[in-house]
């Protein structure tokens, strides 16, 4: 049985082992044609470092004897192009860089240099013969080690190819937590500035040895920010060409869980029960408008995960369907996106993107830190984080959505932070437990809601949020309904010609599905006009619940589906039943 490579990024080590391997070798022609330097950015997870690494085997001149082993089989071998195995591979990885202000210098001219002296002996053969030697003085100097070296390997018969993996990633965290710091990197004669202002010069001259240039990350923050310095770079990451270049597209998922299951014989369900149960939670990404008609992308690392666990366990369903790692991304955009102490704009875009699952903006491609605060800058950032995805086309503009329940996630633990920080909307975790137990396995949610409106009703002292307090009562709500692991929570399911304000579907073995209609009006509001929302509330549950698509999955999946109606008038509620 082939090993599934959950993690692993060395794509020679893959083939070696004879591990399983989602073919993307047919996108290498596509990048080479391209543009000679290419910036690429992805969300996490997705595969950029393997994707480099499997360049970087496919261009090294060291590996042209092994190409067979490295190739063999795969789309590229039967359409092998002209530069294969004619670069020196100089691979930069930044991933490491200790961002700590004190130290982000040291560590930077460090990995640099250690780079470049693991390219001097591995290219020791086709080097001068005194290369190590005339290096010796700059060393330990980044932007000097670098010039030196590409002044020394000027007569080489071969041209170098540069690989710099993750290039924003400590520079992004820098940004997190000291701002000044942060410009003093990327501006004036900060040495990340001059890092990129080196590799321009060394591809300006007449024959430059510099012959590629890879850059991945996940935003374009920091490469804006340097740009007048680094401003060569073909910016491909929106490419319609490339969308499926990292991710999975649902026919190799599928691919992939029919050689397992023909290959181990463990399997419990089919591969379409399979497929939708990973559907709403791994997939549903598209980096570009011209690909809204296409499949859908899933998340690389999701998807190994799972696949890995549910062959390991001989069958039976992760006990956590989210990859616990990807906990370590929700700090990322808690980071980046700076939570603010009075529920300000970027909150409440937050806000409306978990009420409405959707959002309208112009991507922009290019923006640095200083113009993040702008909201479409702002919702920028949150695309090339994953955080959003190209939805579908509304009168000839591309949407924005909320692609998975994952993500979906990771919005609500931001959001609840906010809550939390901006207004003192705070509640027991311990609490909350004892009523989640109720509501997943007794199929009773009085106690779950009646705790959220009590907090609500708790702090009506806050400023008034009136003009928006549909939203607010409801992502509070929201907010708690997906810190469980055992429901995934949907906000405007589509069902009967309208669309259920928040349905709670069931994972695993728990039986108890919700469908609740939550209303609001403002705390003047008549008693009449409460009865009024009551009673649409309650029209909306019946047309909804004969949804035949609700029916059918809940009787397929043998779930007992139960209604509720709620009404807060202001921060009270008025109706639950």
């Amino acid at each position: 049985m082939r090993l599934i490579p959950y993690g692993e990024t060395d794509y020679v080590t893959i083939r070696k082992e004879n591990s399983y391997y989602v073919d993307k070798t047919a996108f290498i022609p596509y990048f080479e044609t391209a543009a000679k330097y290419i910036m690429f950015l992805r969300p996490r997870r997705f595969g950029k470092t393997l994707f480099m690494n499997i360049l970087a085997a496919y261009y090294d001149i060291l590996e042209k004897d092994n190409y067979e082993q490295n190739f063999g089989g795969l789309d590229i071998y039967n359409h092998t192009t002209p530069n294969q195995g004619k670069y020196m591979i100089l691979k930069f990885d930044f991933s490491t860089v200790d961002s700590r202000k004190e130290n982000v210098e040291d560590s930077f001219n460090f990995i640099v240099c250690e780079t470049i002296r693991n390219f001097v002996t591995r290219y020791k053969s086709v080097l001068p013969a005194n290369t190590s030697e005339q290096l010796k003085d700059v060393i330990d100097i980044s932007n000097k080690a670098l010039n030196k070296l590409i002044a020394i390997t000027a007569n080489s018969p071969y041209k170098i190819y540069i690989m710099i993996d993750e290039y924003d990633n400590f520079a992004n965290t820098l940004f997190s937590t000291d701002e000044d710091a942060y410009k003093n990197l990327t501006h004036g004669d900060g040495f990340f500035r001059l890092f990129f202002n080196v590799l321009k010069a060394m591809t300006s001259s007449n024959n430059a040895l510099i012959g590629r240039i890879f850059i991945s990350g996940v935003s374009p923050l920091t490469l804006s920010d340097v740009t007048s310095g680094f401003n060569i770079a073909a910016n491909h990451s929106i490419d319609g060409n490339l969308n499926s270049v990292m991710g999975f597209a649902e026919s190799e998922v599928r691919k992939m869980l029919e050689f397992y299951r023909n290959e181990t014989g463990v399997f419990k369900h089919s591969v379409d029960e399979l497929i939708d149960i990973m559907k709403p939670i791994y997939n549903n990404y598209c980096f570009a408008a011209s690909m809204l008609d296409e499949e859908r992308v899933f998340n690389t690392d999701m998807v190994l995960y799972f696949v890995r666990n549910y062959v390991m366990s001989k069958g039976r369903l992760p006990e956590k369907l989210v990859d616990p790692n990807v906990s370590t991304d929700f700090f990322k955009m808690e980071k980046m996106v700076k939570i603010e102490k009075d529920f300000g704009e970027k909150s409440q875009i937050i806000l409306e993107i978990v009420n409405t699952g959707k959002t309208f903006f112009e991507l922009n491609p290019e923006f640095a830190i200083a113009e993040l605060s702008r909201p479409h800058n702002l919702k920028s950032l949150l695309f090339y984080m994953g955080l959003l995805s190209y939805g579908a086309d509304e009168n000839g503009y591309p949407i924005f959505v909320v692609p998975n329940e994952t993500v979906k996630q990771q919005y609500c633990n931001y959001l609840e932070k906010c809550y939390s920080q901006a207004l003192g909307w705070r509640t027991d975790n311990n609490l909350l437990d004892s009523y989640w137990e109720k509501l997943a396995f007794q199929g009773d949610c009085k106690p779950f809601i009646s705790y959220i409106a009590s907090i609500i009703d708790g702090n009506s002292s806050v400023r008034d949020f009136d003009a928006q307090g549909e939203f607010f009562v409801k992502g509070f709500f929201m907010s708690h309904f997906c810190k469980s692991s055992g429901y995934v929570a949907f906000t405007e399911l589509e069902a009967d010609h309208g669309f259920t304000d928040m349905f709670l579907e069931p994972l695993g073995y728990k039986r108890h599905a919700y469908m609740i209609e939550l209303k609001y009006c403002k705390k003047n509001s008549s008693d009449e006009t409460v009865a009024q929302l009551k009673e649409d509330a309650n029209a909306q549950l019946q047309r909804y619940i004969a949804d035949h698509r609700i029916a059918e999955k809940c009787t397929n999946k043998k779930w007992e589906l139960h209604t509720a109606v709620v009404v807060f008038r202001g921060w009270k509620m008025e109706v639950l039943e």
